[in-house]
């Protein structure tokens, strides 16, 4: 096989990163902008010894789940890239991904997983946006303006995107207010190629709930010019977007005109990022305008979020992710629940009216102070938050005397540490509730779980990611009886 060279191969399977995968003459070819059941003619771009890479020549037989891109970034922004394969299809492919991860990694033999919960309409999901922001003009310092928007596939490029059907509409229009911004004061764009510049990265959450929505600027000072004229351009943004959110739901007929629901600008905050390089956020946060936090409503209950702690990104599919963790807890108000990187504390508070007592650890401070306050703001005095790592303070916690019925892990893509797994499986809960955000850890820690006197009893996915390739899925796990 060589570059050049052109074959006839049907797509079998897709990549995390949204690439059909194919066999020729039983080497695997990956193939950008392929799908599963499309039949085409490939040209070899890369051939290596244990694979090769090629490009769509002519497609001979669409898949039945190929559907047309809806944005019009979908070649360059590295994002939603998914969204050119129908959403039924997506849903089967994930939910593939994820039974072939338990089987070949977890060593499970038929796992059950049910069907994906799947988003009623799987757009503008978003509840935080993430912006990269670039010089126009490259390496001009002295051009006016800015990109604002997302790093393009396999690339440090800067996409300015003014328009993304997965972020919450604020995000977009406080995206125009930050060019404005910098096109008004000429703040400098920090370059990370030499280390200098000012503007690193712009942070936005929204909460759906209140209309509150916070801005976070990642940048190398925590003085900026001009900030007054930054909060009044967010400020009008959304008032605009308002005005015409509500328009729109008084002529579908579903507000009338006595609701007015707004979004609005709650905190405005400076994230002091001094180190060289792509980080994105450093510990240093310092408040420009409004409040530290911004509060929001889930499952009946009021959250407080702060710039740099974990929540959901996708609020309506989490509800729908909590109900399940809960079913599968199934407390009956005697038990002791652990919640092992618990962000914010959603999961543990959320459990915590069906529970004796709830412990949660999470190792950022301020998550957990955000935490210990969701707790008092929604009246509920059996839940206790401590800041750690939870693979140092769980052992201590069974030292002092801890039991635990129930242990809630929700670790970030890496998975839990192995140190935290023995803790847990020293803790000897007679139930596991797994939230993970990647398939491959996932089965990874099922298997030392099942190794250890747990068994694998099923496993509910939840499309919190519409169009992308990541994949959130809880499983219950239970302890085998002696």
């Amino acid at each position: 096989m060589n570059k050049g060279d052109r074959f006839a191969v049907e797509i079998t399977d897709l990549s995390r990163e949204g690439e059909g995968i194919g066999r020729i003459e039983g080497m695997a070819v990956f193939v950008p902008n392929a799908i599963p059941g499309d039949k085409l003619t490939v040209e070899v771009t890369e051939a290596k010894k244990s694979y090769a890479r090629a490009k769509v020549a002519e497609i001979l037989t669409p898949s039945t789940h190929r559907a047309a891109s809806f944005c019009g970034y979908a070649r360059d922004c590295g994002g939603c890239n998914l969204q050119n394969i129908s959403y039924e299809g997506q849903l089967e492919i994930k939910k593939k991904w994820i039974i072939d991860a338990l089987v070949r990694i977890g060593g499970l033999t038929e796992p059950l997983v049910h069907d994906m919960m799947p988003m009623e309409t799987p757009f503008r999901f978003r509840n935080k946006a993430q912006f990269a922001v670039g010089r126009i003009g490259g390496d001009d310092k002295k051009t006016r303006g800015c990109n604002v928007g997302f790093n393009k596939g396999k690339s440090h490029e800067i996409i300015n995107c003014e328009r993304c059907m997965i972020q919450a509409e604020p995000a977009e229009r406080i995206a125009g207010a930050v060019r404005n911004w910098v096109k008004a004061t000429k703040v400098p764009i920090y370059d990370v190629k030499t280390g200098t510049g000012v503007l690193r990265n712009v942070t936005v959450k929204t909460a759906f709930g209140t209309g509150e929505v916070m801005v976070v600027l990642s940048a190398t000072t925590r003085r900026l010019p001009q900030v007054e004229l930054l909060k009044e351009e967010i400020t009008t943004a959304l008032e605009k977007l308002s005005v015409e959110l509500n328009k729109a739901a008084i002529s579908a007929g579903i507000a009338n005109d006595e609701e007015d629901f707004g979004f609005y600008l709650e905190s405005l905050i400076v994230n002091v990022n001094k180190t060289k390089g792509r980080g994105v956020h450093s510990k240093e946060c310092v408040t420009l305008a409004g409040m530290p936090t911004i509060k929001d409503l889930l499952l009946g209950m009021e959250f407080e979020i702060s710039a740099l702690s974990f929540y959901q990104v996708n609020p309506i599919q989490t509800e729908k992710l909590y109900a399940k963790a809960a079913e599968y807890a199934a407390l009956a108000g005697k038990e002791t629940v652990l919640d092992l990187y618990c962000g914010v504390g959603t999961i543990g508070l959320v459990l915590a009216g069906r529970a004796a007592k709830v412990i949660g650890i999470e190792t950022i401070k301020s998550a957990v102070l955000d935490a210990n306050r969701n707790a008092v703001i929604n009246g509920i005095v059996n839940a206790e938050y401590i800041c750690g790592k939870a693979e140092e303070e769980l052992p201590r916690l069974l030292e002092e005397g801890v039991s635990a019925d129930v242990v809630i892990l929700d670790p970030p893509r890496a998975g839990c540490d192995p140190a935290l797994l023995d803790a847990v499986i020293a803790a000897s809960p007679a139930r596991i509730v797994y939230v993970s955000c990647d398939p491959a850890t996932l089965a990874r820690d099922i298997k030392v779980l099942s190794a250890n006197g747990y068994q694998f009893v099923e496993a509910q996915p939840v499309d919190m990611f519409p169009h992308s390739g990541h994949v959130e899925t809880v499983v219950l796990m239970s302890r085998v009886e002696k």
